[in-house]
């Protein structure tokens, strides 16, 4: 006896209810997005928004301003402390010449003294 051989049989695709099932889905999610509502600015709020915009913006470019008048006046700041330095090394190097010459006024004689005060306060 002769061995059939059988042909695998492969089911049967129903196309109508692949189609159903897909415009069924597209429906549902057409009614779903329908029945959300979607969030709505008011108009009031938006313009307050838009006003609070334009306002910082403008304080953004004053403050820009600002920022470089600070740096010309920081700029000036180190110059004048510069300054302030070397008049304090000139004040210490004067205040020890000035120790210096005190402490040899205590040595000197009458007519010493008396050219140190002229010398010094041109009388």
């Amino acid at each position: 006896m002769p061995l059939k051989i059988r042909k695998p049989q492969i089911p049967k695709i129903n196309y109508k209810n692949i189609i159903y099932c897909i415009i069924g889905a597209i429906l549902l999610y057409s009614i779903i997005l329908l029945a959300t509502c979607k969030p709505k600015m008011p108009p009031d709020l938006q313009a307050t928004i838009d006003s609070l915009t334009n306002a910082n913006k403008e304080i953004e470019i004053h403050q820009k301003q600002i920022d470089s008048a600070i740096h010309v006046y920081e700029a000036e700041v180190k110059q004048v402390d510069h300054q302030i330095d070397n008049i304090k090394e000139k004040t210490t190097i004067i205040k020890e010449y000035y120790h210096d010459v005190s402490q040899q006024v205590e040595h000197y004689d009458a007519t010493q003294v008396d050219s140190f005060f002229k010398s010094r306060y041109n009388y």
